[in-house]
């Protein structure tokens, strides 16, 4: 648009060409022309001594500039457009010159006034054109700031947005000379004080205003209002709405001392222009919201396709699978030799694993001799027997458990130390009842076949039938020394005592407990490696922070001096792990660090820690028995650019060991800025578990039937809680529930699906679906317990819905009995008054499971399902299964089996005498609308055909 200046220059040269025929002539004495520029009186030209003439303003008012002096008006239909003023002699043709003068002055406001229209019409079009050309709002944005400066002084102008979510405002464009960086959050804008900013202020009022300083400072004052940067000399200010009219951000111009004055056409125009800017804004905004929900369906669409490709997958192999094992158990049931039985075995392995090398190794503790009964090997002979040493097959020994290694673990350069390089090698360890034989390995030297976790449950299937197989030509092993490493370690520190001084200087930097360093020395080492390495003379290093998983239930359970010997023993695991100058220290209760000295990439740090959490895996032996405490592991670099102090690294890796323990335990966790987001996810998805209580469909009970092993019969239902959310789709109980139950939202999410079961059971019953002598089975979280109010709620829920009480079960695992055995009994008893039942979950995978049958009331014993899996296949599985339906017989307990997948399993629970079943058998867990109920009457007429 062309300026003012521009504007004044050709009115300027018409000014100067009409003195300059007055110049011609010599006359007058002197001479000047004034023009109206806007609202202001310019003085264009001069001729002579000009400088004491009479401003046109007040000729105007009738006063003449002087002696002998004159002017004349120059106006167009009325219009007062300038003066020519003189002194002296009146100047010859004066109206003509006059007339001429008016004529180009009016001809430079005209071609001024079309080069704006032209230039305001141009950016207006390129401003509606900003979204379509635009990829995203920050590209879009500079490119606006750009065209409207064609138009005004927009150097000092923003652009505010409104979000609702969040309930404050943002800035996606700031522009301003003395304060460049836009309000962030929290300094000014937070949710709780956005409604206090001046630009919230205009949106909410819903028109544009245009405000002097003194104004501006009056209206700050008197609404309380919170102004955005600097005080500017003009603050203009418009709502943006989109095409319904409604209000989504504002733009603002400011104006400071130092800039021109702000005309009132100007300001007209920013008003006009913002009406485009908003519609603009609203058009990419929705187009980005659309962009955004076609991404979210796009995803959708790819993860439900890639889970029936999946289960389409697993189904086969799956038929593959049994009809291999079936070969197999009737090979192992023959009477070939040990040699024959193991070829066969093999032929049968290659049809579900790529196990063209494979080898048997078998231990005599007698002889402490390997020997190799079955070997098949591509690039070697078979090995000769020798004396266990470092290899991978006495690693599964030592053990006892399978060993899965890859090409990217250091520990595999070959089979046994020695030979070709291989890529992959899987071994698992051979036994036959609790004793350990030896064990059952296949190796690869091809690159495309690498060994997974599906080829391990594989092969310590085939292991078990190898195992029976061994126990005819195989004798018992003899035990070995377990405690000659402890006591030799004790005789070198106590040789270490040398002198009183000594000895309390150790004390006080060590724990008494594990000798280990305690928390202050741990803290000074690390210190003192922290200013080592930001000074450059000192190497870079990482910190592991360890923590033992259920040591409180150990302590509770099995006494202190079971738990001090655990925390001992684990001090020595971890030590065991690491190099002879890293450094280890015991901070206090079951939490340890590691420093870990000369690590420059987390490669090291990632070794050392699984090497960590895989020493907890084997049982530690407490008060006569074996105990398995697990081990949780934070890990953290050190990095100058993101710490500036030590004890920040012990902070990320104590908050990397949360998150595992988070993710379930028994890992470990490498810190990283990204887990400070996902803490922020975790904050938002509680809030978002906290709307959808307050709603009705987002929370749903998907129901999974039971049916009486004799006739087939429905019996009952298990309620199982699932949040379908309305954007990240069904959530996993797995990822919800935890969160649930840290925060205390557990006990209204129970609350919550059991009115929602119970509402849906009474319209079953109103529908004749079911029959009046239905079980509905609910589960009861431990936080229930603390609640006086658990039995007069449920009261309430039974009379509301008018059920029978005694068709309602509440099942309790015996984590909840741990937590709050007192109170839990004196609610147990309280909600059998009542008349409701009692189911007890998961049977048999706690620590004390008869102690809590002879102690509380229960009326069901659910059997856990990693007992059902084995039923029909391992004799273990079986007998505990037996032992757990004689249990419940004897004591008057009805009993459900979880997790019947197969008909195999079905027809060894029947033949047991099982009472009710419940698995994938049967029907998997499904809303209520989606239960198939043809299916389930089918299941009556299959067991009387089968009768």
């Amino acid at each position: 648009m062309k300026s003012t200046a521009d504007y004044l220059s050709s009115q300027q040269e018409a000014a100067e060409t009409a003195l300059s025929l007055l110049r011609q002539r010599g006359e007058p004495a002197a001479a000047a022309v004034w023009a109206l520029v806007g609202t202001t009186w310019q003085l264009l030209a001069t001729l002579g001594m000009a400088d004491t003439l009479t401003p046109a303003a007040a000729l105007s008012a009738g006063r003449l500039p002087g002696p002998d002096g004159g002017a004349m008006p120059l106006s167009v239909q009325g219009e007062l457009i300038g003066w020519l003023v003189w002194r002296g002699k009146v100047p010859e043709n004066t109206a003509a010159i006059a007339s001429l003068l008016t004529g180009h002055l009016l001809s430079a406001r005209q071609h001024s006034e079309q080069s704006q229209a032209r230039v305001m019409n141009e950016t207006l079009l390129e401003i509606s054109q900003l979204p379509s050309e635009c990829s995203a709002l920050d590209d879009m944005l500079p490119k606006l700031h750009r065209l409207l400066m064609r138009l005004m002084d927009a150097r000092n102008f923003y652009i505010a947005l409104y979000d609702e979510q969040a309930s404050s405002l943002h800035y996606p464009f700031y522009a301003d000379q003395l304060d460049p960086a836009p309000p962030s959050p929290e300094q000014l804008f937070s949710a709780s004080q956005s409604e206090r900013s001046l630009t919230a202020w205009l949106m909410r009022l819903g028109k544009p205003l245009v405000l002097t300083r003194a104004r501006l400072l009056e209206i700050c004052a008197q609404e309380q209002l919170v102004l955005e940067g600097p005080v500017p000399e003009l603050w203009m200010g418009a709502p943006l709405s989109n095409a319904n009219n409604s209000v989504i951000g504002a733009a603002v111009m400011q104006f400071y001392a130092e800039q021109a004055p702000c005309t009132s056409a100007e300001q007209t125009l920013f008003l006009f222009v913002a009406r485009h800017v908003g519609y603009a804004l609203d058009r990419m905004l929705y187009r980005s919201q659309l962009e955004r929900q076609v991404w979210l369906r796009t995803c959708e669409l790819e993860g439900v396709n890639a889970r029936l490709r999946s289960e389409v997958s697993e189904r086969k192999r799956a038929e593959r699978f049994q009809d291999v094992l079936f070969r197999i158990a009737d090979l192992s049931n023959t009477s070939l030799s040990l040699e024959a039985f193991l070829a066969g075995v093999h032929r049968l392995l290659m049809e579900l694993v790529a196990a063209r090398n494979c080898q048997v190794a078998l231990y005599s503790m007698e002889n402490d001799l390997l020997s190799f009964p079955y070997c098949s090997d591509e690039q070697q002979a078979a090995a000769k027997p020798r004396r266990p040493g470092k290899g991978h097959v006495e690693q599964v020994l030592h053990s006892g458990r399978a060993l899965l290694l890859d090409r990217l673990n250091p520990q595999l350069p070959s089979a046994d130390g020695a030979g070709p390089a291989l890529y992959s090698w899987l071994g698992v360890p051979l036994y036959c009842g609790h004793e350990l034989l030896g064990v059952l390995s296949v190796h690869s030297y091809q690159e495309e076949v690498i060994y997974s976790y599906r080829d391990q449950e594989v092969l310590e299937f085939v292991a078990n039938n190898i195992g029976t197989a061994l126990a005819r030509v195989r004798a018992m092993q003899e035990l070995q020394n377990a405690y000659a490493e402890l006591e030799q370690r004790v005789r070198e520190r106590t040789s270490e005592l040398d002198a009183v001084n000594a000895q309390l200087e150790f004390d006080s930097l060590h724990d008494p407990l594990t000798k280990l360093p305690n928390r202050n020395y741990f803290a000074k080492t690390l210190r003192r490696a922290w200013e080592g390495y930001v000074a450059g003379n000192g190497a870079r290093f990482s910190v592991i922070f360890i923590d033992l998983d259920r040591f409180k239930l150990v302590n509770d359970t099995l006494g202190h001096l079971a738990g001090d010997h655990l925390l001992f023993e684990a001090g020595a695991r971890i030590r065991s792990c690491l190099r002879h100058y890293d450094f280890l220290a015991r901070l206090g209760g079951d939490e340890f660090a590691v420093l870990l000295f000369g690590t420059e990439t987390l490669e090291g740090c990632e070794l050392i820690a699984r090497r960590i959490v895989s020493e907890f895996e084997r049982p530690v032996i407490l008060a006569g028995r074996e105990v398995f405490s697990t081990a949780s592991v934070g890990v953290v670099l050190a990095d100058r650019e993101h710490y500036h102090k030590a004890e920040e690294l012990l902070r990320d890796a104590d908050h990397a060991m949360y998150c595992t323990k988070q993710q379930g335990r028994q890992g470990y966790t490498v810190f990283n800025h990204q887990l400070r987001i996902n803490q922020a996810d975790q904050l938002a998805l509680e809030s978002e578990l906290r709307r959808a209580l307050e709603v009705d469909d987002q929370l749903q009970p998907y129901f999974q039937p039971f049916i009486d092993a004799n006739s087939g019969e429905l019996v009952g239902f298990e309620s199982l809680v699932r949040w379908q959310h309305p954007l990240r789709g069904l959530i996993s109980p797995a990822l919800f529930l935890p969160m649930a139950e840290e925060s205390g939202l557990i006990t209204r999410v129970d609350r919550y699906m059991i009115n929602a079961a119970c509402r849906q059971l009474r319209r079953w019953l109103d529908e004749a679906r079911v029959s009046p002598d239905i079980a509905l089975h609910i589960n009861l979280s431990s936080a229930n317990f603390h609640d006086p109010e658990l039995v007069a709620w449920m009261r309430d829920i039974i009379d509301s819905y008018q059920l029978p009480a005694a068709i309602l079960h509440l099942e309790i695992t015996e984590s909840a009995l741990i937590d709050v055995p007192d109170i839990a009994a004196t609610v147990m008893h309280a909600l059998h008054d009542l008349g409701v039942k009692l189911a007890l979950d998961d049977f048999g995978t706690g620590y004390s499971a008869l102690s809590y049958l002879h102690r509380y009331r229960f009326d069901v014993l659910k059997i856990d399902q990693s007992f059902v899996f084995d039923v029909d296949r391992k004799e273990e599985a079986f007998a505990i299964v037996r032992a757990i339906l004689a249990l419940a017989q004897a004591l008057g307990l009805d009993v459900v089996a979880e997790g019947v997948e197969t008909a195999a399993q079905l027809a060894r629970l029947q033949e047991m005498g099982c009472g009710k079943l419940q698995g994938y058998y049967f029907a998997a867990p499904a809303p209520a609308d989606a239960i198939d109920w043809e299916r389930l009457a089918r299941f009556v007429q299959e067991f009387r055909r089968a009768a």
